[in-house]
């Protein structure tokens, strides 16, 4: 404890004065007259001594309560940090970290989070005495804005106003470190300031990394500044197309999440689902506090193409998370080729195709013969239909490995070895090793015993019961060091039927059986046509239409290596156009630091190549945050001052610096003390 005017302790010496009376009143002697003195031995042990406690207590009393009073007026101070004699001749570094994530677009009585905290620094800083050095930062993109001498609350006002909001996810942790470690090399460059402070305006979000701690070279004072909560929001968690075949004119089913944060019922919420900017749906519901609702809508898309969506509902408190976009391709063409041995045109897939064609117009295939392929004979292909691929020659095997490699797809039945050959391109591949054919005698076969009914293959399958769909099995090849491929059927003695692998950026679905009634009798059965439908619709589902990015982080893209010399353009859903260099060697584009939620468009040599959807990072949400104990257990009390959102900012940091006046303390406990003088020395009647 100090004090702010200390010559007035000098008025201590007025505590002598109770005293000097008291001792000058005890030399006074007054002569009474007795009739008797029988009684002065009981007024020596009973009266006087009561009298003469009486007389200690009040002297006690008036002394006290003179040095509560003067000590009161020399006003003292519990001490802060900052020196009492002010700034003068002392320098002054102040750090102001502004975190202007997302979650700081929050609203709170209509002002967001960002903008109060923008006041409330102006308010405090204008408040400082003296000129200071002010560093100030923001966490998304982490950026230094100023660093320079203030004078002027106009020019805090021009930096201040500078930080706009984003959409990035939050990295407060790392800008912590950031500006002390930035501020620290100033001051090795520039001097030593007497005092450092750090200012920290967020709404301290839970993704602090385990055992993260403050580190300095220097002493720094910090002062936390969290915010208010919301009120309530709607969160818009998840939106998707969940029907695996898209195609024109049919049915698709949209899924969302919505889940309710706050304290309030939420009446009447209209909850939209858009396709292209156009409206396709719409459900009306209520939400009770942390409440989660799944949403089914059913629409119709539209055009071929890449399709965009969104699903959206009213702005509240927290504008960022009320939309969620998502993308999909409705499948218009799938270009396949059918290569088959001489002996064999493939006849019965070419039936089930052409079947499959007669309702959807979406398969264009090309026959050819085993010994003709070449890359160019793959190259604009969707999927390759390989049926008996005995032996591949070079040129096929090398043709086939590039196909796959760059993100084509196949679909491959298996069957008896040719002059000889025994599919040793399987082994070359890397997909397996061939082991042989097991084919039953008379009657028998093998049935499906097991169905990896998750898959998107078979889930929702259209069939009343598909088990009973399953084909029986007369012969099948045996393939053994399949590696990390996915057994989709299994057969009855535990040998697979349907195998899934991928192969470089593609993939293959090989059966072990021919589309053949001496194999299996599949081909008869009711699933073989839509089974082959779907199979050609997820084989050609490219990686891109369910392609759905994050703000704040990067996004890989592979390019066509026939368009890496195009000039590539991503459009930003603002209308923003930034040209991207391509990794000519990896044959993509890397987009960094994606800033805006919504839909980009990526075109090549000005001609649109594909596109993408940016949402918000899920960790920016706006209630999960640090509370005040924390905070406390992260920051040490006696650097930091944690400011909560109901004090007065300006009055806590200036009592953290110059301390707390407890004046009002002692002036309280002087007149409580004369106000007990007054009673004990009061007259008593006898």
């Amino acid at each position: 404890m100090s004090f702010l005017a200390p010559s007035i302790l000098w008025g201590l010496l007025a505590a002598t004065i109770p005293l000097l009376i008291h001792l000058i009143s005890t030399r006074r002697t007054q002569q009474i007259d007795f009739s008797t003195v029988r009684f002065i031995k009981e007024l020596e042990h009973d009266t006087i001594r009561k009298l003469k406690l009486r007389q200690i207590l009040l002297l006690i009393l008036r002394t006290s309560a003179i040095i509560l009073l003067v000590v009161a007026f020399a006003r003292p101070v519990k001490m802060g940090y900052f020196p009492l004699s002010g700034a003068v001749g002392q320098s002054t570094r102040i750090a102001v970290l502004f975190d202007n994530s997302a979650t700081m677009d929050g609203r709170v009585e209509g002002t967001s989070l960002l903008q109060r905290s923008r006041n409330l620094a102006l308010s405090l800083l204008s408040n400082l005495e003296g000129d200071f050095t002010l560093d100030a930062y923001q966490t998304s993109p982490f950026r230094r804005l100023a660093s320079e001498t203030i004078n002027s609350k106009q020019r805090l006002r021009e930096i201040f106003e500078s930080i706009r909001p984003t959409s990035s996810p939050d990295n407060l942790w790392t800008a912590i470190d950031s500006v002390v470690a930035r501020s620290d090399q100033e001051e090795a460059l520039s001097g030593p300031s007497a005092n450092r402070e750090l200012y920290i305006f967020s709404d301290f979000p839970t993704t602090v990394p385990r055992e993260w701690q403050i580190s300095s070279q220097n002493d720094w004072r910090l002062y936390l500044f969290p915010q208010p909560p919301l009120a309530n929001n709607l969160n818009v968690k998840s939106a998707g197309v969940s029907s695996l075949l898209k195609m024109p004119n049919q049915l698709l089913t949209v899924e969302t999440l919505i889940s309710s944060s706050g304290d309030d019922i939420k009446k009447d919420v209209p909850v939209q689902l858009f396709f292209d900017e156009s409206r396709t749906g719409q459900v009306v519901s209520d939400f009770d506090p942390s409440d989660d609702k799944n949403f089914l809508f059913q629409a119709f898309a539209g055009q071929p193409g890449i399709v965009h969506g969104a699903v959206e509902i009213p702005e509240d408190d927290f504008p960022h998370d009320d939309t969620r976009h998502f993308q999909f391709r409705m499948t218009d063409e799938i270009r396949c080729i059918l290569l088959h041995p001489g002996d064999d045109d493939g006849s019965i897939l070419t039936i089930a195709l052409r079947a499959l064609n007669e309702s959807t117009q979406v398969v264009e295939v090309e026959k050819q013969v085993f010994g003709t392929v070449g890359a160019s004979l793959l190259g604009g292909k969707d999927v390759a239909l390989l049926l008996n691929p005995s032996e591949l020659t070079l040129r096929e095997s090398e043709a086939l490995e590039e196909f796959l490699g760059d993100g084509g797809s196949a679909v491959i039945f298996l069957g008896d070895t040719v002059a000889g050959r025994s599919h040793g391109w399987l082994e070359e591949s890397g997909i397996g090793t061939f082991g042989g054919v097991n084919r039953l005698e008379n009657e028998n076969f093998f049935t499906v015993e097991k169905i990896a009914t998750k898959h998107p293959l078979f889930s929702e399958f259209p069939a009343s019961d598909l088990e009973e769909e399953m084909p029986q099995v007369f012969a099948h090849t045996t393939i053994s060091d399949l590696g990390r491929a996915k057994v989709l059927l299994s057969l009855s003695n535990g040998e697979p039927l349907l195998i899934e692998k991928e192969i470089g950026s593609g993939r293959i679905l090989m059966f072990t059986a021919l589309p053949d009634l001496k194999w299996t009798d599949l081909p008869v059965r009711g699933i073989f046509v839509p089974l082959l439908h779907r199979m050609l619709i997820y084989l050609t589902a490219e990686v891109s239409d369910d392609l759905e990015a994050t703000v704040g982080k990067s996004l890989i893209l592979p390019i066509p290596r026939e368009d890496l010399s195009k000039e590539i353009i991503v459009t930003s859903p603002e209308g923003v156009e930034s040209k991207v260099v391509p990794d000519y060697v990896r044959e993509q584009i890397l987009i960094e630091k994606i800033e805006s939620v919504g839909v980009y468009s990526v075109t090549l040599g000005g001609e649109p190549f594909t596109s993408f959807v940016a949402n918000l990072d899920a960790a920016e949400d706006p209630y999960r945050r640090l509370t005040a104990a924390q905070l406390g257990d992260l920051f040490s009390a006696e650097t930091a001052r944690i400011v909560s959102a109901e004090e007065d900012a300006v009055t806590a940091v200036n009592e953290a610096r110059r301390g707390t006046e407890l004046w009002h303390l002692f002036l309280v406990g002087a007149f409580v003390l004369l106000g007990a003088e007054t009673w004990i020395g009061r007259i008593r009647e006898a």
